[in-house]
């Protein structure tokens, strides 16, 4: 367990005394750096809450005591040292001040509370002041003023800081000057003064202008909405308009620019000031300051509606094409803020002047700097789209008035083609061009994923490029060149410009399938961008092989259904025979990262070929084994996809036979077809059979990837997704069985089976949950094959009611509701329609609030989610039709006995159906690096027996808690609140303890292995009904709550957590009911980040022992 700052304070203290004292040269100065960065770190931590005070044995106060003898110990060495040290010392209290600025309520180390004898850190470097030189006067005010928090009611330091105002040295003027304006943000009494002696400082001809510009920085620092902020504002202004120094109106400009961004009531007298200096009877570098100005006060400005008498000015800078770019485009960025952050379109006045805006296109492509060109382009788009959102059409135009978004797409491939033409016809080196071209590409995907329309004319386009490199710019010709580049450049190249545009192609086609274009749309285009690939001799074997991937998850779904699989199996081969090409230039990092992309893209044929080939050509043992459970796990896919398409595995056996390779698994078999009976067959292979071979090949992955684990390699997310992929194949195989035995008379086990698929789809929920940086293809991916287990529990469960109806005639029909509830709370925000068809189906209304809510609900609408989704549809509209059909079963047998058959077929049809869904890897299944796990520590609460777990029988037992959370990731919002739940039962008895209880700190690492699926998704459902009540602050009465078991006690603890993942927090677990023994203590964590989404946290370490008995 990490140890908490306050926890360290005292041996903080004593290693700086020791560096202090210390004769060695520097020691004293590094001693007091040391001390610096933590007290930074100390200073962004919350206070220690009294659970963390017992965890650490801390005595109330203690780091209070030892902070200040680490301030005073400071103040000391800036008092008696020399000037490296008083340097250093300023350097650590400025750095303290500076983070003070980041935070509004400030609780920090240098906070008054925290001081316990202010006068004597004052007293020390007031001595300095009055005894120093120069220097050391000027180090003391600045102390002073990173010391404002509490020593800004100092009558006597007030004096030292307003006397220095008029010393006649310069540096300590400005030292003064840094301190006044310092005190302003803490004293409203102290402002008043400051702001009657600037004037002088600031209009004097005869000071140097470096001060008068210091004097002029102070405005900035009036305060928040005070008097104070309006008068300064105005004694500023008049210094403004009556100066003639250029220098000093642009510090001035900026010091009330930054005022007024804090204050609202002088924003609009600012804007209009800042308006009016861009005139062209202003000087350039005035106008140059107001538009940084008003960049800065570009968003509290876009928050009031914006008319033309703002836009005019800056328009008029747009079109001034004798001004410089840079000055431009600062202008167009600040109209862009305003046309962004409105909430409704802009006035048609407004929009006229802007059209006007294309002037500027031509000067940026006649500019050297192309951040210009591509800031234009990029800001045109984004107004356009932005624009048409809010008016609910599409702007549509001409480059006379307003140009279109096709416009824009045009405009950027023809820059994007002269580029390319640049960087092979001229001495232009391709480095300096390519991040251009990728910030174009970067446009053109933002557009592509805005508009479904405009993403299909993306995607055409982009193949002009191509087509020119191909028409226009062979490689012999290149070779040809003066300056044609070497091989190995070539190869630089190659990967750099053309990965670029290849890796662009692909992430346009994936925006395409979630934006929901019609398959043959997608394809059309697709096969023509691969046609052209292939035609292109500068794009290599992996490029090729890639594009050929991306058409197999195209039309397999296709091929699947219709049974026409030419297409599949001519870039099936043309794949393979890239990867031989690459295999023949062992480029194996290449063919690593194309077998990633065939698996995420469900080509598994291809993934199992490369990871096989490669994992006999690593050394690393580790490796080696990484890459055989890779292919293993393709084996089971594959396996599955070539029973679908015997016309596919025949292909490629021929072709395997041709080659010369008898490393792929293909059967020589002739093609069938799929008979629609309860006995499912494909060239008389069943599909039992298939599964069976499947979950053996899952298997093995998974007990390979085991072996990596000892290298050191948790693996918690690949080894979890293996085991529960192997469970669905497993439990779909049961199905099966049952079903080609006797469908009639095995509703028992058909029931059971139901169950396990919910219980499946609420641990792939749990999994989705527990990985908090998982890319959202991934948890797509996650989320679809927990929709499809609820849809199979769903069929399967009502298949059993309507056998159950049939077997006992006198009963009433009774869906399985809790499948019911499940499927209809997935399909809340993906499907209405057929959620409504759910809810008729319990016989409730619509309206009624959300019987099973998901911890993260979202609307998914990506091709991963829609393939299931609709076979979703079409099984619940089925089902809806059997129950109307039994309007009173008793009476009607023939019936009853007719829906009972069809519901088993069903269940069969919808097996099949989802088989022939193409089963993507989620690619955060390939990310290695270790996950976000939680440790928690305990410790008894009873002062008396700290060190053991130990209660007397009748009492309960007092915990404190400490949660550290391992492995913290970057996050783009951070952790804001953390829950945990520690549970314990009488059930929960240890037979065979080792001890009379479980120490303090004491911990017992546990593995996947060791995890209680049950006990993980109970736990994780209990603490996601309480975040949601304490987020909605009503208990939801009327929600469905999770059942708490008879003799389980619980608590729910909320922890603050520090920047290092760690918190601390206590409670009480009534176990006074317990009989004397030994009982494990279970406990499950998760957190709310800054977006309010919830997630889980998996464990690293068991929970506690504690015993029960008397003393």
């Amino acid at each position: 367990m990490e140890k908490i700052s306050a926890a360290s304070a005292m041996e903080w203290s004593i290693e700086l005394d020791k560096g202090l004292r210390s004769r060695k040269p520097g020691q004293a100065v590094k001693a007091i750096q040391q001390t610096g960065s933590r007290l930074q770190q100390w200073d962004q931590k919350p206070e220690p809450t009294k659970a963390a005070h017992k965890i650490f044995d801390l005595v109330a106060g203690e780091e209070r005591f030892f902070l200040n003898c680490i301030l005073l110990k400071l103040a000391d060495a800036f008092r008696s040292g020399d000037k490296d040290i008083r340097v250093s010392v300023v350097k650590v209290f400025l750095s303290l001040f500076k983070m003070r600025r980041k935070t509004k309520r400030y609780h920090g180390v240098m906070s008054k509370a925290k001081m316990c004898n202010p006068l004597e850190l004052l007293k020390r470097v007031k001595i300095v002041f009055y005894t120093g030189d120069l220097e050391s006067r000027v180090l003391a005010l600045v102390l002073f003023g990173s010391w404002a928090e509490f020593s800004r009611d100092n009558a006597h330091i007030r004096y030292i800081i307003l006397s220095s105002l008029v010393s006649s040295e310069v540096m300590e003027v400005k030292a003064s000057l840094f301190a006044a304006g310092c005190f302003c943000k803490f004293a409203d009494d102290f402002a008043p003064v400051v702001l009657e002696m600037l004037p002088r400082i600031v209009a004097s001809s005869e000071l140097s202008s470096t001060l008068r510009a210091a004097g002029a920085n102070v405005f900035a620092k009036m305060g928040y909405f005070s008097p104070n902020a309006v008068n300064g504002y105005k004694i500023g202004l008049k210094l403004l308009l009556n100066s003639s120094d250029e220098d000093l109106s642009v510090s001035l400009l900026l010091s009330l620019s930054k005022l007024a961004y804090k204050s609202s009531s002088i924003l609009p007298d600012q804007v209009e000031v800042l308006l009016s200096f861009l005139s062209q009877e202003k000087p350039l570098h005035q106008q140059s300051t107001a538009l940084r100005c008003l960049r800065l006060l570009s968003s509290p400005v876009c928050s009031h509606p914006v008319g033309l008498l703002t836009v005019k000015p800056l328009l008029k800078i747009v079109h001034d094409t004798k001004l410089p770019i840079s000055m431009q485009c600062d202008a167009l960025q600040i109209l862009h803020k305003m046309f962004k952050y409105q909430k409704m379109h802009m006035p048609g006045d407004v929009m006229r002047e802007f059209s006007k805006v294309l002037t500027i296109l031509d000067n940026a492509n006649q500019s050297n700097i192309e951040s210009n060109r591509v800031l234009v382009i990029s800001i045109l788009a984004d107004v356009l789209i932005k624009n048409s959102r809010k008016t609910g059409t599409e702007l549509d135009g001409n480059c006379d008035s307003f140009p279109s978004l096709t416009w824009i797409i045009s405009t950027i491939i023809g820059q994007i083609i002269s580029l390319v033409k640049q960087l092979l016809d001229s001495n232009r080196y391709w480095d300096v061009a390519l991040p251009e071209v990728r910030r174009l590409l970067a446009v053109l995907l933002f557009v592509a994923g805005e508009h479904l329309v405009q993403g299909v004319i993306v995607l055409d386009r982009i193949r002009l490029v191509i087509d020119y490199l191909v028409n226009h710019l062979p490689e012999k010709a290149i070779v040809s060149t003066v300056t044609a580049p070497t091989g190995q450049e070539m190869d630089h190249f190659r990967a750099k410009n053309f990965g670029t545009i290849h890796k662009f192609s692909v992430a346009c086609i994936q925006n395409l399938i979630e934006l929901g274009a019609s398959a043959a749309e997608v394809l059309d285009k697709v096969k023509m961008l691969v046609d052209c690939v292939h035609r292109c001799s500068l794009f290599g074997s992996y490029v090729q092989a890639v594009y050929s991937i991306q058409v197999h998850s195209s039309v397999f779904w296709g091929c699947a259904v219709n049974k026409n699989c030419d297409l599949l199996i001519k870039h099936e081969i043309f794949t393979l025979e890239c990867v031989m090409e690459m295999l023949k230039e062992k480029n194996f990092w290449q063919l690593y990262t194309t077998g990633k992309f065939a698996a995420g893209q469900g080509a598994w044929v291809t993934a199992k070929f490369i990871f096989e080939q490669i994992a006999s050509k690593v050394q690393s043992e580790s490796s080696s084994c990484w890459l055989k459970s890779l292919a293993q796990h393709a084996q089971c896919e594959m396996r599955i996809q070539l029973f679908l398409l015997p016309k596919l595995r025949c292909s490629l056996a021929e072709w395997s036979l041709t080659k010369e390779i008898p490393i792929l698994y293909f059967r020589n078999i002739s093609c069938g077809s799929v008979d629609q009976g309860v006995s499912v067959q494909v060239c008389g292979e069943s599909y039992g059979e298939v599964l069976v071979e499947a979950h053996n090949s899952i298997r093995s992955s998974a007990e390979t990837l085991d072996c990596v684990v000892k290298f050191g390699n948790s693996f918690y997310f690949q080894r979890w997704f293996l085991a529960l992929r192997m469970l669905v194949l497993t439990t779909v195989y049961d199905v099966l069985k049952v079903l080609g035995s006797s469908g009639l008379s095995s509703v028992q086990q058909i029931t059971q089976c139901s169950f396990r698929l919910t219980r499946l789809a609420q641990e792939l929920d749990l999994l989705y949950i527990s990985f908090i940086n998982m890319d959202t293809k991934s948890s797509n991916i996650i989320l679809a094959l927990a929709l499809s287990c609820s849809l199979l529990a769903f069929t399967s469960g009502t298949a059993a009611s309507f056998a159950t109806v049939h077997a006992n005639d006198n009963s009433n029909l009774h869906l399985n509701r809790m499948s019911i509830e499940d499927l209809a709370g997935r399909l809340w925000l993906i499907d209405p329609d057929t959620c409504s068809i759910l809810f008729q189906l319990l016989d409730v209304s619509l309206g009624i609030d959300h019987p099973h809510v998901q911890p993260r609900n979202q609307k998914l609408e990506s091709g991963e989610v829609r393939d299931i989704t609709s076979i979703c549809h079409d099984v619940v509209s089925r089902v809806d039709g059997f129950r109307n059909e039994l309007k009173d079963p008793v009476d009607n047998v023939e019936a009853l006995l007719k829906v009972t058959v069809e519901s088993f077929q069903l269940l069969l049809n919808t097996i099949v159906k989802w088989l022939q869904i193409p089963f993507k890897l989620p690619m955060y299944f390939l990310k290695t690096r270790p996950c976000l796990v939680s440790e928690l520590f305990t410790s008894n609460a009873d002062a008396t027996n700290q060190n053991e777990l130990i209660v007397q029988p009748g009492c309960d037992l007092s915990l404190n808690l400490c949660i550290q959370l391992k492995n913290l990731p970057d996050l783009p919002t951070p952790i804001s609140k953390l829950y945990c739940i520690v549970y314990s039962s009488t059930s929960f008895a240890e037979s065979s303890p080792t001890s009379r209880g479980t120490k303090t700190g004491q911990i017992q690492r546990v593995d996947f292995k060791d995890w209680h699926m049950d006990d993980m998704v109970q736990a994780n459902e209990k603490l996601f009904h309480h975040v949601r009540d304490r987020a909605n602050k009503t208990t939801d009465r009327g929600r469905k709550r999770p059942r708490v078991e008879e003799g389980v006690v619980q608590s729910v603890v909320q922890f603050e957590v520090n920047n290092r993942g760690q918190g601390f927090s206590s409670c009480v677990l009534g176990v006074s009911g317990f009989p004397e023994g030994c009982y494990r203590i279970k406990w499950h964590s998760c957190c709310v980040d800054g977006r309010g989404r919830y997630w889980s946290l998996l464990p690293s370490n068991s929970g506690p022992v504690f015993t029960v008995c008397r003393s």
